[in-house]
């Protein structure tokens, strides 16, 4: 009897068995209440453009046969004021622009081209169309000034006559959907309306 009473204290006695090592607990904040997992980080924001070098030799020479193709004259490549364009550091389009005289133009003119891949897009600025009664005299800057799409250039050229010689604000845009070159008639006329002269006073009008 004494024998099957120790042993039935012995079996009560045991402790139980221990579960909590197999359960996580979930985090409990300085108050106590339990914390939401963190955030996934979010994805980051695509790229920011940047002239990145000279344009190469092959830009060059792919610019200036498509000014010819188009009949203009006397065309040259500034390279001063021509850039590689890179997006996270590849190289994805060249921007160039230059000096030439359409064929039905009067006086001599500038151009801004851009060329992606085999494809070359080349417009006239200053001595056509909406300029076509200001000489110009060469691009004197370049610059990205939004990086979306589409993309928009603001650019400088030296205009002359034989009155006056003046710095010729415009903003043009390159359409990364189907590759267009268009000059940005509302905010070029706008920049040179406010008696904008530089790339970095063009800025606040495409913010």
């Amino acid at each position: 009897m004494s024998l099957l009473l120790a042993c039935a204290v012995a079996a009560c006695g045991q402790p139980a068995t221990d579960t909590s090592a197999n359960t996580i607990a979930a985090p409990v904040a300085a108050n106590g209440a339990a914390t939401a997992p963190a955030p996934a980080p979010a994805a980051g924001e695509a790229a920011a453009l940047k002239l990145s070098g000279a344009a190469d030799a092959a830009s060059i020479a792919a610019t200036l046969a498509e000014a010819k193709r188009q009949g203009m004259s006397d065309a040259k490549v500034t390279a001063a004021q021509s850039f590689r364009i890179t997006e996270g550091g590849r190289e994805i389009a060249t921007v160039l622009t230059g000096e030439g005289k359409m064929p039905d133009a009067t006086f001599a003119g500038c151009f801004v081209a851009l060329r992606t891949g085999d494809n070359v897009e080349l417009i006239p600025t200053l001595g056509y169309g909406d300029y076509e009664a200001q000489t110009c005299g060469g691009p004197t800057a370049v610059a990205i000034l939004s990086s979306g799409d589409p993309v928009r250039f603001g650019m400088t050229f030296h205009s002359y006559s034989q009155d006056a010689e003046e710095t010729v604000p415009m903003v043009v845009t390159w359409s990364r959907g189907d590759g267009s070159l268009l000059i940005d008639t509302e905010l070029s006329t706008k920049a040179a309306n406010s008696g904008i002269k530089t790339v970095a006073g063009m800025r606040p009008l495409v913010r």
